[in-house]
């Protein structure tokens, strides 16, 4: 290889080096974006957990409620009922 053909290897090799660096600092930049993103996502579904197992433990109490009401009411039917016959 002559001076020449070194020098435009050389160059090629350093602009291609460069062109990394552009890239290697946008993908960083892309990781920290992505990054605070999943962070902001997990602290949104934090809240929603919460919010849904508020929601979940009222009907649960609803529905204990119901079922109390619906004993207490088949158990007065029923001794009604027995009681009249």
């Amino acid at each position: 290889m002559n001076k020449k053909e070194v020098d435009s290897y050389r160059e090629s090799v350093q602009s291609r080096l460069e062109e990394l660096s552009v890239l290697n600092a946008k993908h960083s930049q892309d990781m920290v974006h992505v990054k605070e993103s999943l962070d902001d996502v997990k602290g949104m579904l934090r809240e929603q957990n919460g919010r849904v197992r508020e929601l979940e433990n009222s009907v649960s109490g609803m529905k204990a409620i119901g079922a109390m009401l619906a004993a207490t009411f088949s158990s007065l039917f029923g001794y009604f009922f027995t009681k009249g016959s």
